[in-house]
């Protein structure tokens, strides 16, 4: 193990997280992300704004050196908008999906984009008030975030394992770990990235999307692991909002360490090329139907395994980055939580199993977003 004086420099990351507010009356998605956002004033650990439906906010963190310092800044983004939505009312849930929906075409917030996505994509944008956990790690240019897109592929349903965290919509139980994947799937470009062979590949898709309005413009690049169109990082969007910070920032520790293999060339990290994407497409939808709880598909064998190996494989393959980041500790430490309780969806159900009450099952998710479970 290196001293920490002697580590390397590494990426930098930060984590933009999606919460609903709950109205604690109904238990349906109320309240405006607007007004929680103006309570909420900001501060250096990050940025606060609506998203796409009224009942919706993100948190955006300032740009962070390693995990403990994004743990912090995710512990204190997420109790000041638990406060603020508070002062006005509402509840704030970390849940990829709202448990009891609104009757009726949920609305969209009030923004020129948001009403041209509506106007343009109709249908399809009114169940599109999900919640994800978008990781970004720093990158130099674009042809090293499409390499480091490329090294990550094969891994993304391992990394949506992390988080799968809604398994209840419309006040049942989907058979989904991650209903929120099935809704976001909805979308025309919600896939897999292709293998990148160049930046001018990466262009020419992006130019054709935008051609045949299958996206408005870049950010509408709804690739799990897309070049940010706003900031110079690879942005990994696969996963569900996370149920504690804890899982946020496994997460987060994962994603850095596989990008930073790539930014490093080191061939010993060097994960199965060119997986077929109807292949990778196929274990993705696996992982968020069955969780961490049941079977995955590994998609560079095309076999079944335990859920549990696939994650657990994933931080064998990338034990030799861990360490030298210095980071394997505390990898090994909150994957340890995560097995010890159990994904969120796994505990959501068990909550929901002791008296079939949905409503508990929202007290559960609004108790976690503030929770933390490890030092």
């Amino acid at each position: 193990m290196v001293r920490p004086t002697d580590r390397p420099t590494l990426p930098t990351l930060g984590v933009e997280e999606e919460f609903i507010l709950v109205d604690p009356q109904t238990l349906q998605p109320a309240g405006s992300g607007v007004a929680v956002s103006r309570v909420r004033h900001g501060g250096n650990e990050g940025e606060v704004h609506p998203e796409l439906a009224p009942s919706q906010i993100e948190a955006a963190s300032s740009v962070c050196r390693d995990l403990c310092e994004l743990r912090r800044t995710l512990i204190r983004l997420r109790t000041e908008l638990a406060t603020a939505a508070a002062e006005q009312g509402w509840r704030l849930a970390a849940i990829g999906a709202a448990p009891i929906g609104q009757p009726g075409p949920p609305p969209v917030t009030d923004t020129p984009r948001y009403r041209r996505m509506y106007a343009e994509y109709g249908s399809i944008i009114e169940e599109q008030g999900v919640c994800g956990c978008h990781v970004h790690v720093g990158t130099p240019d674009l042809e090293s975030t499409l390499r480091a897109s490329n090294w990550l592929r094969p891994w993304l349903p391992a990394l949506l394992l992390v988080t799968t965290n809604s398994p209840f919509y419309r006040g049942v139980d989907t058979g989904y770990a991650s209903w929120r994947f099935a809704l976001w799937s909805r979308l025309p470009t919600a896939r897999p990235a292709p293998h990148f062979t160049s930046v001018a590949h990466y262009r020419g898709l992006l130019d054709c999307f935008l051609t045949s309005g299958m996206a408005m413009d870049p950010g509408m690049l709804y690739w799990y692991a897309r070049p940010s169109a706003h900031l110079p990082t690879l942005e990994v969007r696969v996963a569900d909002a996370a149920a504690t910070v804890d899982e946020a920032v496994l997460l987060a520790g994962l994603i850095r360490a596989l990008v930073t293999a790539a930014l490093a060339a080191d061939d010993r990290l060097r994960g199965p090329e060119h997986i077929d994407d109807q292949m990778l497409w196929a274990a993705c939808w696996r992982a968020a139907r069955d969780g961490l709880e049941g079977d995955a598909l590994d998609a560079a064998t095309g076999r079944l395994v335990p859920a549990w190996q696939l994650l657990t494989d994933l931080v064998e393959h990338l034990r030799p980055v861990l360490e030298e980041n210095g980071d394997l500790g505390l990898i090994n430490q909150l994957l340890r939580t995560l097995r010890a309780r159990g994904s969120a969806a796994s505990r959501q159900r068990a909550v929901y199993g002791r008296h079939f009450d949905i409503g508990e099952v929202i007290d559960h998710a609004v108790a976690e977003t503030t929770q933390c479970t490890s030092p």
